[in-house]
């Protein structure tokens, strides 16, 4: 059936789910993997008989993709059954190859009724541009399905569902803590609720059962990192990044959430000094977190603004040195943490 477009996709796409009325042509698109591999499972669970699967279900990748095997899959009818799915991964609608610039709007244009086509974004980005002739044609017939991260609130209920489902309860204060040593991906938290339920032998979920088997997200890693530095523990700081060299981290991934950091603890200064709460913070720093808020806030009570200033021109100056020097980049990184600990003012 043809797709009827609304603004909200995701509501769109769970409504037709419930109802059975999918439409013809979808875009999944969104950093929230886990909700992203769900929701296509659960259409094609809806649409394809197992039994016929090979039939009504076809995958193909976008660099793989040509107009003939698009068509013929398009045009290609059911076996024993209403309906079929082609899935297209990582496929650039807005920057085609030349030899589908043409074909695809005649191909999206007039999808018969039994076909469901979604093209689903996995590592490759979807970059929309309003100017082109193609974003016209799907803005008017596909249903864009954004799957963004979820909120802490709904993380947390979320969460709290999954370590009931393995025996384990979690209160809020302990979850908002598990999210921010974990992050937020859905995909990543299903491996580390199961690691601290099969570690737990209570019957309740600790921040010890979590700091004992949980793998700490990057930002988690550099808090403890800048924690070092103003305390200035120079040699603790240098062991925690050491560390995270030798877990493969890239030097100028690390340098950047040390200087993400660093501004987030500025505005928390600013933040606290002009009396504003924590969602003007939240807001201001792009956490979703409030427990990571919170932190933030505690952080930059013990810090000067002095000091602040002088962490973030340091980290400014090895930024340049990091893009226009052909020097050590590990050496640059911890020369500017050097700096920072022997510069703290206390």
């Amino acid at each position: 059936m043809p797709t009827k477009v609304t603004a909200d996709g995701l509501a769109q796409l769970k409504k037709g789910i419930k109802d059975g009325g999918i439409g013809n042509l979808y875009v999944f698109y969104g950093p929230e993997s886990y909700l992203k591999e769900y929701y296509l499972q659960e259409v094609i669970k809806l649409l394809v008989d197992d039994t016929f699967r090979m039939f009504n279900l076809e995958v193909f990748e976008g660099k793989a993709l040509t107009p003939e095997l698009l068509s013929n899959a398009i045009e290609g009818c059911p076996a024993m059954a209403e309906r079929k799915v082609v899935v297209v991964k990582d496929f650039d609608l807005y920057k085609p190859p030349a030899g589908m610039q043409e074909a695809l709007p005649m191909l999206l244009t007039d999808l018969p009724e039994y076909i469901c086509l979604i093209f689903y974004y996995d590592i490759l980005e979807l970059k929309q541009d309003k100017r082109l002739k193609i974003h016209t044609l799907l803005s008017k017939n596909a249903c864009f399905v954004e799957f963004s991260e979820r909120s802490e609130r709904e993380l947390i209920d979320w969460v709290r569902r999954r370590f009931r489902a393995l025996g384990k309860g979690i209160d809020d204060e302990t979850c908002s803590y598990f999210l921010f040593l974990c992050g937020h991906s859905m995909t990543q938290l299903i491996t580390e609720t199961e690691k601290a339920a099969a570690f737990s032998t209570l019957e309740y979920i600790t921040q010890y059962h979590i700091d004992s088997v949980c793998t700490r997200v990057l930002d988690a890693v550099i808090f403890d990192l800048t924690d070092a530095i103003a305390d200035r523990s120079f040699s603790k700081a240098i062991s925690i990044f050491e560390d995270l060299i030798a877990q493969k981290n890239d030097e100028i991934q690390i340098f950047s959430s040390i200087m993400r950091h660093l501004q987030r603890l500025y505005a928390a200064k600013l933040a606290s000094q002009a009396h504003n709460g924590e969602r003007i913070l939240l807001e201001i720093s792009g956490t979703r977190s409030s427990y990571y808020a919170r932190k933030l806030i505690g952080a930059a009570r013990g810090l000067s603004l002095g000091w602040l200033r002088k962490a973030i021109l340091s980290a400014a100056e090895t930024d340049a040195a990091l893009k226009s020097s052909s020097a050590d980049k590990q050496k640059l990184v911890e020369f500017m943490l050097l700096n920072m600990a022997t510069g703290f003012e206390g």
